[in-house]
């Protein structure tokens, strides 16, 4: 669509950081065009400002015949300044079942929106993993596929003088994130276990580190990295101060089993160099989580 606001496209518009952003982008004045398969089901595109654009996000491609308008009329019909890719494949645990539809959907994706964003000549921040900032962690096709992004973007660059920024997410947590099921992130699948009564399992010793940000944190940053004249590189997103499994546990007060370690996954993530300041502090988060559902797990235990 055309309009005097700026038009920012998100893929992933509908899922858990995707919607969070575009309900703050909304909220700042800005017009969003999603492009989401809306498996998550959220509805933040359900406003005035948001175009919506229900496809999947690898036929999100400027030269497939069924994009209308065709490409030649884009230009004429559009106006977009920047596009959030946030879509993807995630989880490293599911990737080692579905190896080949990680690694073609995540680069497909990421081809298809570097192609919009060299027609519209627009900048594209890329949501890559943390995860690729560890040898340890590289052994599995999720990281895999994030490296082959990295490296696409690097020749679109070279070759297009493509606008990017490289942005890594460290364990984002927070209100509305998706049920993968096993697949899950630890909190997530902490939440879950908690509520159907079930003990939290940690796999390995529990000593393992991870450094958690909260939405909210990361979308502030993302509003802020919008408007940064200086278009950094990178821009990680991370509270810098590692927790350990075990005491992610702890925080819900709840019984906790071990099982077997798991392996491809680092001893440790750290966000050096933050983007941004990110105030929130995962216990705190869990532990006012805690007291708001205690009530239904004390229903599901006497039911």
């Amino acid at each position: 669509m055309l309009t005097d606001k700026p038009n920012i496209i998100v893929t992933g518009g509908c899922g858990f950081i995707g919607s969070h952003l575009t309900k703050r982008l909304l909220e700042n004045g800005f017009a969003v065009t999603v492009v989401d398969d809306n498996r998550t089901g959220n509805v933040f595109y359900e406003h005035e400002a948001v175009e919506y654009w229900k496809m999947d996000v690898k036929d999100f491609n400027p030269h497939k015949s069924h994009i209308e308008p065709p490409v030649a009329d884009l230009k004429d019909n559009y106006s977009f300044d920047t596009i959030f890719h946030l879509a993807n494949s995630p989880r490293v645990r599911r990737s080692l079942e579905y190896p080949t539809e990680t690694i073609v959907n995540n680069v497909a994706t990421t081809c298809a929106v570097s192609d919009w964003a060299r027609i519209f000549n627009i900048k594209l921040f890329f949501a890559t993993s943390s995860s690729t900032q560890y040898t340890e962690s590289r052994g599995n096709p999720y990281t895999f596929s994030k490296l082959v992004c990295e490296e696409s973007l690097n020749l679109y660059r070279s070759l297009y003088s493509l606008d990017y920024v490289l942005m890594y997410f460290y364990n984002v947590y927070g209100p509305g994130e998706a049920d993968y099921g096993e697949y899950s992130t630890v909190v997530r699948k902490f939440k879950q276990d908690y509520l159907a009564g079930k003990p939290l399992t940690i796999f390995g010793t529990g000593k393992k580190e991870r450094d958690f940000t909260h939405v909210d944190d990361v979308v502030q940053g993302l509003i802020q990295l919008l408007a940064d004249p200086s278009l950094p590189a990178t821009a990680h997103f991370g509270k810098g101060d590692p927790k350990s499994i075990s005491s992610i546990a702890d925080a819900f007060g709840h019984h906790v089993v071990h099982s077997f370690d798991r392996k491809g996954e680092a001893q440790q993530t750290r966000c050096v160099n933050p983007y941004i300041e990110c105030p929130n502090d995962v216990h705190d988060y869990i532990k006012n989580w805690v007291k708001e559902n205690k009530s239904d797990v004390t229903k599901n235990s006497s039911g």
